[in-house]
C-alpha cells in the first residue's frame, strides 16, 4: 500500500512525510512550485532527523530513510536555476522517489527530461495523471509508477470535463500498465476505500485525510473545515478559484490543470456556472479581488479556497498521521478478510 499526501502541495512537510513512513507507507515532502530551495532542504533534513531518531519498535520506515519529494511540473523547472537546484537535490539527498504532476514529464532546452535526471541519480519516478490519454503519453518515458487522480480528488487536477473517476481511471490504466504499479487517488480516506482501490489496481494515494492530521503544515483555520459535518455533496471540482487566484500568483496554474476539488462556499455559490468572461469582468471592474485578498488574510473559509476531496464527509476529526495510516491499513485488512468470509 502507498500513501502520499503530496497532491495538496502546501501541507506536506518533513514531519508529516516521516510519520507516514514510520507507519509503513510512503510519505512525500512537497517541493510545490520549487521556489525556495532552503525551505525544501529544511523539510528534508527534518524528515531525516525524525526517521533516524525513531526506535525500531515504533518505526517501519527503515525502507524510507531516503526522502520522497513531489514537484508541480508546470512551475518547478522553468528556469536554468531550478534545473540546477533539482539536480542538486537529486545528487545530495538521493531521494527514493520523485513525483511530478501538471504535467508529469518536463524537458529542458538541451533535451534532458526530469525523469532522465531522476533515474541518473537512482530515484524512482512517479507520474500523476488524470486521464487515460495522459497515462499513455507518460508510459513510454519509462515511469516507475503511475498515480491515477480521479475527479473526486481534492486539490488541483484536470478540469472536470476532462477528468475521470479514480476507480475507472485506475482500472483502465492498470489494464495496459501491467508491468508498473498503478495507484488510485481521489476520495480515499479510510480502509474500506483502500480495499476498494486494491480491487482494481496496486495501491492508493491519500491527500485530504492527511491534511486533517496534526503534522500537516497547511492553514489550521481552513483545516478545521474538513472536520465539520460535510458530505460529498459539499465538494465541487471548479475552475473559479484558480481564475481568481491566478491574478495573485507568481506561478499561474495553466489549462487544463486550473481546477481544484474544494468545499463549496459563498464564492462557488456566486460564481460556479457563470462564464469566465463574467468573472474576469468582475475581477477587473469591481472590488472582488480586493475582497478576496482580505479574505485570505483573515483565513475566511466562506470565501477562500478550502481544498478537499469527496471523501471529506468521513473524516470527522484531526488525528496523528501515524495512527491514521495504521488504522487505514487495519481496516483494509479487516475488510478484505470479511469479504473472504462472505465468498467462502
Amino acid at each position: 500500500m502507498t500513501f502520499n499526501p503530496q497532491r495538496m502541495a502546501g501541507v506536506s512537510g518533513g514531519l508529516l512525510a516521516a510519520q507516514v513512513c514510520k507507519a509503513g507507507a510512503l510519505g512525500f515532502i512537497a517541493a510545490g512550485h520549487f521556489q525556495d530551495l532552503k525551505k525544501l532542504e529544511a523539510e528534508i533534513k527534518l524528515f531525516i532527523d525524525v526517521i533516524e531518531s525513531s526506535s525500531g519498535a515504533e518505526c517501519n520506515a527503515r525502507h524510507c530513510i531516503r526522502p520522497c519529494i513531489g514537484f508541480i511540473g508546470h512551475s518547478s523547472l522553468t528556469t536554468p536555476q531550478q534545473w540546477e537546484n533539482y539536480e542538486y537535490i537529486l545528487e545530495k539527498y538521493s531521494p527514493m522517489a520523485v513525483q511530478f504532476f501538471a504535467p508529469s514529464i518536463v524537458t529542458r532546452q538541451n533535451g534532458t527530461s526530469n525523469i532522465e535526471l531522476a533515474h541518473k541519480y537512482g530515484a524512482k519516478f512517479i507520474a500523476q495523471v488524470g486521464s487515460v490519454r495522459h497515462a499513455k503519453e507518460v508510459i513510454p518515458h519509462k515511469v516507475d509508477a503511475l498515480i491515477c487522480q480521479g475527479s473526486e480528488a481534492g486539490g488541483h487536477g484536470l478540469r472536470r470535463e476532462l477528468a475521470n473517476s479514480a476507480m475507472s481511471l485506475s482500472s483502465q490504466c492498470k489494464h495496459f500498465c501491467q508491468d508498473i504499479p498503478v495507484l488510485a487517488a481521489g476520495a480515499i480516506v479510510n480502509g474500506k476505500h483502500l480495499a476498494s482501490a486494491l480491487c482494481v489496481c496496486d495501491g492508493a494515494v491519500i491527500g485530504t485525510r492527511l491534511w486533517a492530521s496534526y503534522e500537516s503544515i497547511g492553514d489550521k483555520i481552513l483545516q478545521r473545515e474538513l472536520t465539520k459535518e460535510n458530505s460529498c455533496d459539499d465538494v465541487i471540482k471548479t475552475a473559479v478559484f484558480d481564475q481568481i487566484e491566478n491574478e495573485l500568483r507568481d506561478s499561474r496554474w495553466p489549462y487544463p490543470f486550473d481546477a481544484s476539488g474544494v468545499l463549496r462556499n459563498r464564492t462557488t455559490e456566486e460564481w460556479e456556472g457563470r462564464t469566465r468572461e463574467e468573472l474576469h469582468a468582475a475581477l477587473q471592474k469591481t472590488d472582488l479581488l480586493h475582497t478576496y485578498k482580505m479574505a485570505i488574510k483573515s483565513h475566511n473559509p466562506e470565501i477562500v479556497t478550502v481544498y478537499a476531496g469527496e471523501g471529506v464527509g468521513q473524516i470527522g476529526r484531526i488525528d496523528a498521521a501515524y495512527d491514521l495510516i495504521r488504522n487505514i491499513e487495519r481496516e483494509a485488512i479487516d475488510t478484505i478478510e470479511r469479504l473472504q468470509v462472505i465468498i467462502n
